[in-house]
Order: C-alpha cells, then structure tokens, then sequence
C-alpha cells in the first residue's frame, strides 16, 4: 500500500470496516507470511510506547507498513494511526515511538503490510503515581538450547502482570552445541541459527530472528510492555569495553563485532534508545518508585581480573563509566521516592560458593571492589534501603548487603534479589541430594544469604505498593517439557519498616 492510499483510506475511515470484531481474539497468534516474528511493544511512558514488528520481505527493497493504535481490540477506535518505511538497511524491522497517550492506560496495536495484518499487540503506559499495586515479572537468561521458553507463556497468560524487565542474556552467541543442554539438543533439534558463532551482523540478526519465532516468547511480546538491558551474551560472554573473554584475535576487531551485536539488538528489540548511553535510563513513578537500569559492559567496565589478582584493588578499576557512576549516585542521593531500584545485570553482593574458594575471573561486581564500595557508601546515606534487581547468575537468590565498614558491621544497606534463568543451565543437572547439599553448605557459608535455589528455571514478580513490596518467585516444572506448569516459589515480603519477611 502506499501512501496516497493510506490517507484515502484514513479520511474514507475505512481501515476499522476491514477487520470485523469477530476475527479477533487478542492472545491469538495467526500464522502468515509477513509477520511470522509476531509483534512487540516496550520501554513505556506515563505517554508514549514504543511498537515494533518485523516484515519477512527479503528483497523487497523499501517496504511501507501501516501502523493502528485503538482503545479496543476490535480497533472500532483507531486513536493514532500513520505510515513508516522499512527496508534491508534495518534488517526489515519496524519501530515506531508511539505518543500523546494517557498514562496507566491499555491499548491494542497491530501493522499492516500489503493488505496482511499482524497480530494484535497489547501494550500499557506507565502509571503517574502508584495508586494501585505495580506488578513487574522480572527475568533474564533465555537459552534457546537449554530448554523450552514455557515461562514466557506463564508470563504472557497471567494477568496481573503489568510489565516484563528483562535483564539481559536475551539471545546466546555460541554456536550450536558449545553452550547447550546436549541431550535436550539432540531429542528436540532445537538447534541456533546460524549454526556457528555470532560474529558479523547478519549472525547477530539471524540469531535474534530465531528467537523471535519461538511462538512462546512471542505471546509474552504480544501480550506485556517489556523494559530491557542487556548483559554479556548479547555481545560476547563476559564482553567489557574493549573486549570479551569469547572474542579471539582470528574473529576480527572488538569494536566491530560489538557494533555489528548493539545494532542488531536496536533493530530487533523494542527500546526507544538508539545508542549504549542511552540505555542508561530511568522509570519514575511520583514519590513512590524509582527504578535506575544499569549498562555494565560497554559503557566503561574494565576488564575482568583474576580473583588473586592484586591490581584488582585498583582505585582506577571501574564496573561503570565516572559519568554513568556519579548521575547514578546524584540520582539516589536526590530521590525522594519511597523505593529506589536498581536494575542489575551482574551480582552485587556477592557470596561463598565452597569453604576455599577457586580462582577464577571475577565478572561480579565483588571483581571491582573500588566502585563497589564507593557504591556502597551512598547507600548507607539513603533513608530508606535500595532494592537490587539481577539477572545473569542462572539462580535463585534473596542475599542481604551489610555494611563493610568495621563501626557500622552488618548494618543493612540493600537487598538483593536474583532472578533464576529461563532455560540456561544452572545446577539442574545435578541429582536432588546434590542440590540439597550445596543449598545446605550455602547457607551455612553464607549468614547474609536469606533464600537459595540453584537448580529451578523461572522468574519472580515484583508487586510495589505505597507501603510494601513483595517479590513471588515462579518457577517452571520442567524446561524439557513443551507443556510444563508453574509451580509457587517462595514470598518475600518488606514492608515500610524495612522488614524481610519470608512466605512459603
């Protein structure tokens, strides 16, 4: 269609008439042939959201697709509606930044390419103030080789949740069979595309496209706002500034292959940031909230030392950029907000996995001592404790931050919350007496450490209120399993006396 087209048909308000109200059924997914990696919104404001699709026309030079925003499912109320051009140039993707809606407000989309019409996306601004309770599922770590995304589905199907953070490991690098469940591999043909390891920007691109045909991860895409960082594996595994523990000599330069993976992530994931700066970015919700996202690898990390290693005490070491450092602790330091976040890539806290310690390279925050304990110190000048977020680490983990300082020894100055893994491996393969015994030695290794689980797959759902937040872990009964069901983690509970609380 094009553009002369379009506004005929607009002023004709014809559009709504095509698509009779009995066709639709908003969790459906409809196979055709343009749309087949579904639909996407993300990165909302109490005003804006952002939309995105992809057109599978290779070599179809520009391509105009038509985008609708309706109050309805039917789309008998087309409130914002216009024409964008897409071509190979952005590996076919549509983006568009969606404004002048209400806030806390739902709203279905869809996209139109030669008289095809997607499938019908749900998306919800932020809310002004937290009149009501704000339920967020917070996850990270999907290996497509590891398992089935039936969480996703978990996700997508409960209503209650309003947002998805994503905290990185979205797509995996390796190639096929280097970083994988082998057995699960070999009876599901589950295999990567492309088979080898992600170098150039075509890998990066057909990587994303496979993921985003799992029909799985796309009805959670269809059906929630998703709010994403990423961490490592978008790039290269353990990726810092100038480099990656997984990326050699003989795959070319750093600075092109880790352009080559940002530009893919852009074009395939629906966030309104167009460079690394500016996915250092904030949610405010009134005096009630205020989440912090992070950038832990490009933005300025250092490269990761051995854990013995003595120029790891360096004052020069950085986990973040100075810049990104210093607005975040202004940020802190200035918030008047009831509950400050941080959305986390990497362990803060930190703990003992064995009674001596191997050494290893340290990727953790506890790997830049320096900054970290800068970090620390505008923590304990906060009236309220932050609550840290994290993804990255495959387990479940509730640790809480005591003060280093001798004079103020185990004052608590955070929380940390680990989300476990989608499907990347953790300790899941090991026997349950296996499992028991590490759980057991953790804990007693560990006073700090509040809960452990280092061998479930899932997520956990973060409720905020006024007065209390609560973190639900929801774990999935077996990622081998297409048709797997959830099972009730534990509850966490800190109320406006900053009191933990344990559920079971």
């Amino acid at each position: 269609m094009n553009r002369r087209n379009f506004v005929k048909r607009s002023m004709l308000g014809m559009i709504p008439l095509l698509f009779p109200a009995k066709v639709f059924s908003i969790f459906a997914h409809h196979e055709n042939k343009y749309f087949i990696h579904g639909v996407a919104s993300g990165d909302p404001t109490i005003d804006a959201v952002i939309i995105w699709t992809h057109i599978n026309a290779v070599n179809s030079g520009e391509c105009n697709v038509e985008w609708q925003v309706a109050n309805d499912a039917a789309f008998k109320n087309i409130i914002k509606r216009g024409l964008i051009t897409t071509s190979q140039e952005r590996d076919y993707t549509v983006k568009v930044d969606v404004a002048g809606l209400e806030s806390n407000a739902v709203y279905f989309y869809r996209f139109i390419y030669k008289e095809t019409i997607s499938d019908i996306g749900i998306c919800k601004t932020l809310p002004i103030s937290l009149l009501n309770a704000l339920k967020i599922a917070v996850i990270s770590c999907n290996n497509y080789e590891d398992g089935y995304f039936t969480s996703f589905r978990h996700i997508a199907d409960n209503p209650e949740i309003d947002y998805v953070f994503h905290l990185g490991d979205y797509i995996y690098e390796y190639g096929t069979g280097q970083y994988c469940n082998k057995e699960f591999l070999e009876e599901s043909n589950r295999l990567n595309d492309p088979l080898h390891e992600l170098i150039s920007l075509a890998d990066y691109r057909k990587r994303y496209a496979l993921y985003r045909k799992d029909k799985e991860l796309q009805k959670a895409h269809r059906t929630k706002s998703f709010i994403c960082i990423w961490d490592d594996h978008e790039l290269a595994n353990n990726a810092y500034f100038g480099g990656a523990k997984n990326h050699q000599s003989n795959e070319g330069s750093w600075s092109d292959r880790s352009a080559a993976a940002v530009q893919a992530y852009f074009e395939w994931m629906p966030v309104r940031a167009k460079s690394t700066s500016e996915m250092i970015r904030s949610i405010k919700i009134g005096k009630d909230a205020n989440f912090f996202f992070l950038e832990e690898r490009l933005d300025g990390r250092d490269k990761q030392l051995l854990s013995n290693d003595p120029q790891k005490l360096s004052t020069q070491r950085k986990m973040i950029s100075k810049k990104q450092f210093d607005h975040l602790s202004e940020e802190l330091k200035g918030s008047d907000a009831r509950w400050n976040f941080l959305v986390n890539q990497v362990m803060f806290t930190g703990y003992k996995s064995k009674k001596e310690e191997s050494i290893k390279e340290e990727d953790w925050w506890t790997g830049y001592p320096y900054q970290r304990d800068q970090l620390i110190e505008v923590f304990e000048g906060l009236k309220n404790p932050p609550i840290i977020l994290t993804g990255d680490h495959h387990q479940s983990h509730v640790l809480e931050l005591n003060s280093p300082d001798a004079s103020t020894k185990n004052k608590l100055v955070a929380w940390e919350f680990l989300t476990p893994s989608i499907t990347s491996k953790n300790d899941d393969r090991l026997t349950s007496e296996q499992i028991a015994k590490k759980s057991k030695l953790l804990y007693k290794l560990n006073p700090h450490m509040i809960y452990n689980d280092v061998a479930a797959h899932g997520y956990f759902i973060l409720n905020v209120t006024k007065k209390q937040i609560s973190i639900s872990y929801k774990f999935n009964e077996d990622i081998l399993l297409r048709d797997s069901k959830e099972r009730q983690g534990p509850d966490f509970i800190i109320d406006n006396s900053n009191k933990l609380k344990k559920n079971v």
